[in-house]
This record gives C-alpha cells, sequence and structure tokens, in this order.
C-alpha cells in the first residue's frame, strides 16, 4: 500500500464522517419572511397620517471621501409602497402590427 493511497482512504473516510455529521442539514429550513402588519403613522413620501408599513432599501453615502452603505428603513402607506419589479411589466404588450411585423421578418431570415 503506498503513502498516496492512504492519504485518499483517510481523506475519503473524513469526507464521509463530515457528510453524516454536518450540522447544516440537520438545520430546519426557515419560512420566508412574511410582510409586516400595517400600523398608524406618517408616510415619509406623503407625509399623510395612515397605516403605514416599513420598507426596508439600501442607501450609500459619501462623507469626507470615503464611502458607507446600510440598510435604511422608510414608512409608507399603501399608496406610496414601492411596487414590486416582478408585479410591474418591463415591456407594453405588442400591438397587432407589431406582431405582424415580427412574424414577417422572421418567415424572411427562414428562407
Amino acid at each position: 500500500m503506498d503513502f498516496s493511497d492512504k492519504f485518499y482512504a483517510k481523506n475519503a473516510a473524513s469526507a464521509r464522517a463530515w457528510a453524516e455529521t454536518d450540522p447544516r442539514k440537520k438545520a430546519p429550513r426557515r419560512e420566508a419572511r412574511k410582510p409586516a402588519e400595517p400600523k398608524m403613522g406618517i408616510c415619509e413620501k406623503c407625509k399623510k397620517e395612515a397605516l403605514v408599513r416599513a420598507h426596508r432599501s439600501r442607501e450609500t453615502d459619501m462623507k469626507d471621501g470615503a464611502a458607507s452603505y446600510g440598510v435604511v428603513v422608510h414608512y409608507y402607506c399603501e399608496d406610496c409602497y414601492p411596487k414590486s419589479r416582478r408585479d410591474t411589466p418591463t415591456e407594453p404588450p405588442l400591438s397587432s402590427k407589431q406582431v405582424k411585423n415580427l412574424l414577417r421578418g422572421a418567415k424572411k431570415n427562414l428562407r
């Protein structure tokens, strides 16, 4: 038995033992964070008193040539609360004329 064979065997045994006792596998998965319940307060955008929700955002600040960033919490009413990027369409739907032109171009490229 060669020295390298012993090393590989020991390394494989160590990897198996580590995989069995890995603490990350034993920890239960956390559920997704639910949005906080709205509470009465003053909206930071429209300055009206209404039900507000907390919105966490990352801000960058420059002072004396040094940049710092951190998470800042703002409180917005339901009307001023930022919309999710998933909910806002990125492009308007195509008109029937645009669809015809796209199909005509695709047909031309197939020839």
